[in-house]
């Protein structure tokens, strides 16, 4: 919708704000949330809601929509967890616990559904969700005891989910994108940062 639609025409003169002479350039929309650590305690994430936090955190500039005239094309979605490396004792027996664990936990039952206006798309598991250019998980281990200690890192990794045909955030159009687990959030042993990432192509005013 142009800026300036709805107005009469005896103001046309007067208009401040124009939304011709657009540019398109490439661009990330980005926001970031915590899991927290106690099962069933997050049952959803409501991502790109917030503002006026640090530049780390989002970069959006009102909750929920793009300003006028700015459009955003979303070409992939990925998401990146925000984890330091980790020294893990190795327990005698079953799974590493710790930042991996953590991470494989919450990709195996959570879902993302991206909302815009009245319209939903996905469903999507998050392990079809990955980030890329990131520290790529690792684990070492020294020694031959059940004892062993770990180095570990991790993050999803594989190609990025392509959206095709790409999805078009409108100016002023509300959106969301929402995590849920369908069974309950998991049991971590810390706190999880998540931010998702959606990667494309940004229309913008050229000043």
């Amino acid at each position: 919708m142009a800026i300036n639609q709805n107005i009469p025409d005896a103001w046309s003169s007067y208009v401040t704000q124009i939304n011709l002479g657009l540019e398109v350039v490439p661009d990330v929309l980005y926001d970031t949330l915590t899991i927290a650590a106690a099962a069933n305690s997050t049952p959803e994430l409501r991502f790109y809601q917030q503002t006026n936090v640090a530049l780390d955190v989002s970069n959006m500039k009102q909750p929920g929509m793009l300003g006028n005239p700015e459009a955003f094309l979303i070409e992939t979605i990925g998401f990146y967890f925000k984890v330091p490396a980790q020294i893990i004792a190795a327990a005698a027996a079953g799974p590493f616990t710790g930042i991996m664990n953590d991470i494989v936990l919450a990709v195996n039952t959570g879902i993302a559904e991206l909302t815009i206006g009245n319209k939903k798309y996905g469903p999507w598991p998050l392990f079809k969700l990955p980030i890329s250019t990131f520290v790529k998980g690792t684990i070492t281990s020294a020694g031959a005891t059940a004892a062993n200690t770990a180095v570990a890192y991790a993050q999803l990794d594989g190609p990025l989910y392509p959206l095709f045909p790409n999805l078009m955030l409108s100016p002023l159009q509300p959106f969301v994108l929402s995590v849920r687990w369908p069974s309950g959030s998991p049991a971590l042993s810390a706190s999880l940062i998540m931010t998702p990432v959606f990667d494309g192509q940004r229309a913008r005013s050229i000043q």
